[in-house]
């Protein structure tokens, strides 16, 4: 039946640590087909090939099996027929697998197979021709209100995708083209695929064959992709990282949902089985948890959640895994297997583990180190600009305001941003309350808008802080293109007073009509510019420098420091690649 295989030239690759030898591919082929109806239709073990006279092994099996119709639920007796199939070819030193309705599959072969080289499979098929046209991105930023993940396409994305703030992010998937040919790589699971019609099992064998020829002989050199995020030996430096967060990627399970690949989830206990509602449980991970640190030396750390108290990440050789009873018990039914929660998140490894040593991260079963972010320390710095006349701020609003109120109390925000950041503006609207875009909106003619973003606070390294007032700069940073009828409902608004005062909203310019056409003008200038400020008090300059240099020259440092400089980092990188200066005022 081997001639009767018609493929897609697509496939994973792995290093072969041992031979798979005729009795372990019998024992895997029964394990992957324990569902099967009926006799084999083919299986063939280690039979030998040759093409283009390079010998080879290669092992088929294909089955049929019964399973119930996703449209129906279990009371009847209805089936439909699938069929799975699996290809194993052993050349050289590697091993190439495709294969249909098929799981588990990675398990059984764990002692046996290692991942091609990150590097060598995203650059595999790079050269002076090649253009990007596709990357799927991880931020390595784990801020509730990052954006996670990232699909970007272009004719070629070295000309259309800044690498400034590249280094922030991890490409698990790229497609390249190359003359005539598009390949898509997943650099997860060493997926290679070359996109086109499907091939005779000769020219798929032809393919598979130059693809890891291809790879054996890869040499590295020089390329945009050096401007990402870089994977490194985790053997070696994983020992000795502190890991303090981590962040659970649930995306793909949700899709499974949408997708409505997954059947039911049941909680099992003690012989129990009871329907849960996974969805909730997946919503009170969707920001990062922290993991407390050991205070002697120890590879299991327990990591602070609501769910469940004995959640915990182990510390392995070469990798991170997480261990929890409960999610143990937490069933998940697909149509072809059954998974329990923990097995899918420690196979996965959809998950982002940062540690106490800032530029690295773990995710996707890899660790991986932002080179460029310890060298922007100073960039960062930049964009704080220290005021001393915020140490006599006492509050964000102000307080006791009466019903003939006209100003902000000289002790708030509000006052220090009215007459101090703002007072040279044309026009300066405050939108604190309500469907609030910022505290206050300024606008100089022609030439810039700026959204204003205050928190107060006691301390003067407050991460939390920090994180709150970021939240609401990313939350906004779309309505910084603010539609006609965002517009006209704001200056309704904005003829209006505060509350039980007489401050006005207009806090400067000569009508609220007239500040309304000046956004949309400046907004439409070509040379016109779009600015933020993040008017704090309670970060100190100097502290933060001090922290920093610490960092550099690679001494403890406090976990408020490295949280900070992640916030900022984040920060930055988004506005910068939306054109956005970015201003944080501070204490010296």
């Amino acid at each position: 039946m081997i001639e009767r295989l018609s493929l897609g030239e697509t496939a994973y690759f792995y290093n072969i640590n041992a031979h798979l030898t005729n009795n372990f591919i019998k024992k895997l082929f029964i394990n992957i087909s324990k569902r099967k109806s009926g006799p084999y239709a083919t299986k063939v073990i280690n039979e030998s090939y040759s093409i283009d006279n390079k010998e080879f092994l290669y092992s088929l099996c294909i089955f049929k099996y019964k399973g119930k119709p996703n449209f129906l639920d279990e009371s009847g007796s209805e089936e439909e027929i699938k069929y799975a199939y699996l290809l194993l070819i052993q050349y050289s030193s590697m091993l190439v697998i495709n294969k249909k309705n098929i799981s588990g599959l990675n398990t059984l072969l764990k002692d046996f197979i290692s991942d091609v080289d990150y590097t060598t499979i995203s650059r595999l098929y790079l050269s002076d021709s090649s253009s990007f046209e596709k990357f799927s991105m991880l931020n390595m930023d784990i801020s509730s209100n990052s954006v996670r993940k990232r699909n970007i396409e272009a004719n070629d994305l070295r000309h259309s995708f800044s690498p400034l703030y590249a280094s922030k992010y991890i490409i698990n998937n790229l497609r390249i083209k190359d003359n005539d040919n598009r390949i898509s790589l997943a650099l997860n699971t060493s997926k290679i695929n070359r996109l086109g019609k499907k091939v005779s099992i000769d020219d798929y064998f032809r393919w598979s064959l130059a693809v890891v020829d291809r790879v054996q002989t890869f040499e590295l050199g020089e390329s945009y992709l050096d401007n990402f995020s870089t994977p490194v030996n985790s053997n070696i430096i994983l020992e000795g990282l502190e890991p303090t967060s981590i962040l659970f990627l649930f995306n793909d399970l949700l899709d499974d949902f949408e997708r409505g690949l997954i059947e039911d989830v049941v909680y099992e206990f003690n012989g129990r089985i009871k329907k849960i509602n996974l969805q909730k449980y997946i919503d009170e991970f969707d920001t990062f948890c922290e993991i407390e640190l050991n205070s002697t030396p120890s590879k299991v750390s327990k990591i602070t959640n609501s769910i469940d108290k004995n959640l915990k990440l182990r510390k392995n050789k070469s990798s991170l895994t997480i261990s929890s009873k409960k999610f143990k018990n937490i069933i998940i039914k697909y149509h072809s297997k059954d998974v329990n929660l923990l097995e899918y998140i420690n196979k996965q490894q959809n998950l982002i583990i940062t540690f106490a040593k800032i530029d690295y991260v773990y995710s996707n079963r890899k660790l991986f180190k932002d080179t460029k972010l310890l060298g922007n320390l100073d960039s960062f710095l930049n964009v704080l600009e220290p005021y001393e006349s915020l140490k006599l701020i006492t509050s964000e609003k102000g307080k006791n305001y009466t019903s003939t109120s006209k100003n902000f109390d000289p002790e708030s925000l509000f006052f220090f941003i009215e007459n101090t950041l703002a007072s040279d503006v044309d026009y300066l609207f405050c939108d604190d309350l309500g469907n609030e875009f910022a505290d206050f909106i300024s606008i100089k003619n022609y030439k810039s808008i700026c959204y204003y973003h205050a928190k107060s606070g006691s301390s003067s390294l407050s991460a939390s802080d920090f994180q709150v007032v970021i939240g609401q700069a990313l939350k906004n940073i779309g309505n910084m293109n603010m539609s006609a009828t965002d517009l006209e409902r704001k200056v309704s608004r904005w003829d209006g007073y505060i509350k039980d005062t007489d401050i006005s909203l207009k806090r400067i310019g000569d009508s609220v009509k007239n500040g309304g056409e000046s956004y949309v003008t400046t907004t439409n200038s070509p040379n016109s510019i779009k600015e933020i400020y993040l008017v704090v008090n309670f970060l100190s300059k100097s502290a933060l420098e001090a922290g920093l240099n610490n960092l550099k020259q690679k001494r403890s440092c406090s976990h408020q420091i490295i949280q900070i400089l992640w916030l900022l980092s984040s920060f930055i990188s988004t506005c910068k690649e939306l054109g956005i200066i970015v201003h944080i005022t501070c204490l010296p």
